[in-house]
């Protein structure tokens, strides 16, 4: 088996340092400004990173305000609901609603459509009559 020479760091070559290792005859820079630039590589990968990081968090709170705001919303009209769900149909009857329309007038109303049931069923009588009787 053959063993290779130990190879230093002065023999090793690349594209911008010719054999030997002597970098400062292709460009001309000194070992403070070989620092400087590598000190300003290092401080813009840094700040590269910390925005990365930065730009995470804040996508992150967005989306956990957003799933808040969403979870909240429907806890309310679950709320809305089952009140009108606990009425009487008379009280029902007055609102203009039916059991089966408690539904759809919620999630629409929230949605800030308001339902007509009008066009489908006619204009529908109020429960209490008693309105009528005192014009």
């Amino acid at each position: 088996m053959m063993t290779q020479p130990i190879r230093t760091f002065k023999d090793l070559t690349s594209e911008t340092a010719p054999a030997g290792g002597n970098a400062n005859s292709k460009f001309g820079f000194t070992l403070a400004d070989r620092r400087m630039i590598e000190l300003r590589a290092r401080y813009a990968r840094a700040e590269m990173l910390a925005n990365g990081i930065g730009d995470a968090i804040l996508w992150v709170r967005r989306q956990y305000d957003r799933l808040t705001a969403g979870i909240k919303a429907d806890l309310k009209l679950r709320a809305a609901e089952a009140q009108l769900h606990r009425m009487t149909d008379r009280e029902l009857s007055d609102l203009g609603l039916c059991r089966a329309d408690i539904n759809f007038a919620v999630r629409e109303a929230a949605e800030g459509v308001t339902p007509a049931f009008d066009h489908v069923a006619g204009p529908v009588a109020a429960a209490n009559q008693n309105l009528r009787r005192a014009a």
